[in-house]
């Protein structure tokens, strides 16, 4: 049992929580219910916050808002592509991702060796020019100052696993079969090189308001899905698995642009034409 000014800082709390998660005061049978909980110490301040975001309520809280959601929507997609979809690896190149390691997105094996390939911070784009990657508990991982698209520091069949997280459109179109040819060197026969970018048939409805262009102002290439497809497939690799990431049915189906689609969307789908997000897994043949 709470002892009393503990059971007071607790519904404070709680109140807090309520309000900050629904946008409104909590009602007084809502109250009611989470004091006697406090009291029997039964309540849990988490389990408070997943119910309150499971909620029917905070779902239209997310669509009454969903366009200052959609890049939070997007980023737990692509965290549970991350954790469902990128296989097991021990030697893994991480390229292109300062601004979002691949260990700090949830990956979920453990590995030997991970090396990020990044531009140095004055060669980058002003908007990542301050990250940096703090190894914190995540021992075997090394930070490679260079260009993603030229891995000459690195040897043939070096690593078992590449991974470009919403890289390779920062790049052009040249720059980016570079760099799949370069992936396909330093790979290990049987390793795979994986993906996501986004899809250039969405992201161009995304963008017709404006009169078009990218989604971002670093972006050089967005690819469609059978663009990406070829490439790949030029470079030598297999496609063995194709996904899409942040479902976008209204879009697709309307042919205009819809926010509601983040909230309402799959995380995951299997068209990747179907979604906001495309994610390949390729794979370098044995031989």
């Amino acid at each position: 049992m709470a002892e009393p000014h503990d059971a007071l800082d607790s519904l404070a709390a709680a109140r807090t929580l309520f309000e900050t998660t629904l946008g409104r005061p909590i009602e007084p049978q809502a109250e009611a219910a989470l004091s006697r909980r406090i009291s029997e110490g039964s309540y849990d301040a988490f389990a408070l916050l997943v119910e309150l975001i499971g909620s029917s309520e905070f779902t239209n809280r997310l669509l009454a808002n969903k366009v200052a959601a959609h890049l939070g929507l997007i980023n737990r997609a692509r965290q549970i592509m991350v954790r469902r979809l990128l296989p097991p690896a021990e030697r893994i190149i991480d390229l292109g991702g300062i601004n979002s390691p691949l260990v700090d997105m949830g990956y979920a094996h453990p590995f030997h060796r991970m090396v990020m390939v990044d531009l140095a911070p004055d060669e980058r784009h002003a908007l990542y020019r301050d990250a940096r990657f703090a190894p914190r508990d995540a021992p075997g991982i090394h930070v490679h100052a260079g260009d993603m698209t030229h891995l000459d520091a690195f040897a043939d069949a070096e690593f078992d696993l590449a991974w470009s997280g919403q890289s390779i459109e920062h790049v052009d179109k040249d720059a980016g079969a570079r760099m799949c040819t370069e992936v396909f060197r330093v790979l290990a026969p049987g390793g795979r090189f994986c993906l996501d970018t986004p899809n250039r048939a969405i992201t161009a409805l995304h963008t017709r308001a404006i009169g078009g262009g990218f989604i971002h102002p670093e972006h050089k290439h967005e690819y469609s899905v059978g663009e990406l497809r070829d490439m790949l497939v030029a470079s030598g690799f297999d496609i063995v698995e194709a996904h899409g990431v942040c479902e976008m049915p209204l879009t697709q189906s309307t042919g205009v642009f819809h926010y509601e689609d983040f909230v309402l969307g799959n995380a995951i789908v299997d068209d990747p034409e179907a979604a906001y997000i495309m994610y390949f897994a390729a794979r370098k043949p044995l031989r």
